[in-house]
């Protein structure tokens, strides 16, 4: 069960970080210059590594919480998915765009991003355990 419990977060890691790399680095990338002022210039590539170790930390958090609450089929898992998102990513991106000059499709688009993250996070434990 180990095992499968490595292979469900390194599987989710990669899901994620791909729907990362669409949701916040490819659509409306444009729309991040509407206020340049709010983001940091250079060193990407360091931030960019930071920020996929921590999609390696979402996933082996989503998966441990599964596995402890049983929730490892395919409904309970993009159900917990969905309730992660409401209490979590959800309301602090909409509550950072009230107090920070983002686009809201930039903001939009990273809420969509952290809701299809966890559900590929879901749909790889609900596979793989």
């Amino acid at each position: 069960m180990t095992l499968n419990l490595i292979w469900a977060t390194l599987a989710g890691a990669v899901l994620g970080s791909l729907a990362d790399w669409l949701f916040a680095g490819v659509l409306f990338h444009d729309r991040y210059q509407t206020y340049p002022e709010v983001w940091r210039q250079g060193g990407e590539r360091g931030r960019i590594l930071l920020a996929q170790a921590l999609a390696l930390v979402t996933a082996a958090g989503f998966v441990g919480l599964a596995w402890k609450m049983h929730q490892t089929d395919a409904r309970g898992a993009l159900k917990l998915a969905a309730m992660i998102w409401l209490i979590g990513p959800l309301p602090l991106l909409l509550g950072n765009h009230l107090f920070i000059k983002l686009d809201p499709r930039v903001t939009a688009s990273h809420a969509a991003g952290w809701l299809v993250k966890l559900l590929l996070i879901g749909a790889a434990t609900a596979w793989l355990l």
